[in-house]
């Protein structure tokens, strides 16, 4: 379909200068189909060469079909990809029809979720390793606190990060639907999510089951799912300060993940870090980091 038929059925005039398009549809009885459909009955997602585009949503009437249009700059969607952050977006690209790619954009990135190797495999399970790690610790400090609600809904959370873990050392890009997946790959993961969901035990006693299960996965999978960091540390002789790793541009989104995996792959002996001083680390010792 060319960008000139999609106005006539959106109702929405489109710049032919735009990267590309894709438009979801309902389809019937699937299993799974994205929110941003409900209500309408369409969905057009616009790539544009933008980068301080994020998202930009306008909603259009044809006769009797609506559309929502949702217009991302390329980075922006490329950060959903490798931070499956975005459900929505993810939908819509890996579910929708390609109707304009005229520079193969879309088509490689799809083709890349596809074979999901390389780079691509890398950083999913390092960002989803950084993540069950960050929600482990903030359930064990709640139930610490005795905010028990607050620490199951964070164990809760934590077990999905584990759960698209666990479909990416399966060699697939975790859907948005990720429990479908799981299910059927009968991994640890899934009989210990209905654990805590549907156990008789207390929810303190639940919780602090599946964080002891947590533990060792964490002390389990930490080398393998580090493999983007430990790279980063080990490419060059210098020692890195934590500064100049968020500013990378495979770590820029862990902000508040990455502080507590350094410490974590420092306690295993992964990586040293190395102390001396600095002008702007006032009394103590500036802290940096290397293989």
């Amino acid at each position: 379909m060319e960008l000139s038929n999609l106005t006539l059925l959106s109702g929405e005039t489109f710049d032919e200068n735009v990267l590309g398009a894709v438009t979801l549809r309902r389809k019937g009885n699937a299993p799974f189909q994205s929110a941003l459909l409900h209500d309408f009955d369409m969905v057009v997602l616009m790539l544009h060469e933008d980068e301080e585009k994020e998202r930009t949503i306008t909603h259009t009437i044809a006769g009797d079909r609506r559309t929502q249009s949702v217009h991302v700059g390329l980075s922006a969607l490329e950060r959903a990809v490798m931070a499956g952050d975005n459900n929505e977006l993810l939908t819509s690209l890996i579910a929708g029809d390609v109707i304009w790619d005229p520079k193969g954009i879309l088509g490689d990135m799809r083709r890349e979720i596809m074979q999901f190797q390389g780079t691509l495999r890398e950083r999913v399970l390092f960002m989803e390793f950084a993540r069950f790690l960050h929600m482990y610790v903030k359930s064990k400090r709640y139930l610490e606190a005795n905010c028990t609600m607050d620490a199951y809904n964070c164990v809760l959370i934590a077990l999905y990060h584990w759960a698209r873990i666990e479909v990416s050392e399966a060699g697939f890009f975790p859907d948005p639907a990720v429990w479908e997946q799981v299910k059927s790959l009968n991994t640890p993961v899934h009989k210990l999510y209905e654990e805590l969901t549907v156990s008789t035990e207390t929810l303190d006693q639940r919780v602090e089951l599946i964080l002891l299960a947590c533990e060792f996965a964490l002390m389990s999978k930490m080398s393998d799912c580090c493999g983007l960091l430990l790279n980063i540390l080990g490419s060059r002789k210098e020692s890195w300060s934590i500064k100049e790793l968020l500013q990378h541009s495979g770590l820029s989104q862990l902000e508040a993940e990455l502080p507590l995996v350094l410490r974590k792959l420092v306690s295993r002996s992964l990586i040293r870090e190395i102390t001396s001083w600095a002008d702007d680390a006032g009394d103590g010792h500036a802290v940096r980091y290397t293989r």
